[in-house]
Parts: structure tokens; C-alpha cells; sequence
């Protein structure tokens, strides 16, 4: 089983948003996500994923501000009123791998 991240996210049926899930508080040192992440809608195939990548440089998620390198980012499209489940694959530069999901509310 999968653990879940802190953050629901919600979205209309129109929107395109883009998706921050932050992994700094899993990275000890000075340990960065590496590679392209995987993230893969798993209820249905109703969304389109896009733009998927590690955060360049600084973002605020939850409040907190993430550096470089310790979050996922993403487009998402499409959906039906209802929750999908998306999860999130990682690797580390310390050969690391994390998972977690992320619950979308599309309204």
C-alpha cells in the first residue's frame, strides 16, 4: 500500500492545474530528486498527465517554501465529477525510490 501525501487537490471538470507533491521531509542531507518521476493516475484512465519533471527552483507547497530538486510537478486535464488517485515514483541522486499518492477531487 501506498502512502498517502498530506494535500487533496481539486480541480473542475474544464481546468488544466498543475500538481506540486512535495518529497523534502523524505530527503536526508543534501539528497535531490533525480531522473524524470513517474506519475500514474490509478482509479481510471480519465485524466491527461502532462509536463511531468522536478521542480527547477523554489516552490510553496502546503505553506512551505521546497527547493530545487524536492518536489514532482505536473499538468493535469480532464476527469469526471468524482476522486481519482494519482501516484507519484521518484528516484534520488542517494538511490532512493519513494512513492506516494495524491487524492484529485474533480468538481
Amino acid at each position: 500500500m501506498t502512502i498517502r501525501a498530506k494535500q487533496v487537490q481539486r480541480k473542475s471538470t474544464g481546468e488544466t492545474m498543475q500538481v506540486r507533491v512535495s518529497f523534502a521531509e523524505l530527503l536526508v542531507d543534501s539528497d535531490t530528486l533525480t531522473g524524470t518521476p513517474t506519475v500514474a493516475e490509478q482509479t481510471t484512465s480519465d485524466l491527461t498527465i502532462t509536463a511531468v519533471q522536478t521542480n527547477s527552483g523554489t516552490v510553496t507547497i502546503l505553506g512551505k517554501s521546497v527547493s530545487a530538486a524536492n518536489a514532482v510537478t505536473f499538468l493535469c486535464a480532464g476527469g469526471s465529477v468524482g476522486t481519482y488517485v494519482i501516484k507519484i515514483t521518484v528516484s534520488t541522486v542517494g538511490n532512493s525510490i519513494f512513492a506516494r499518492e495524491i487524492v484529485l477531487s474533480v468538481q
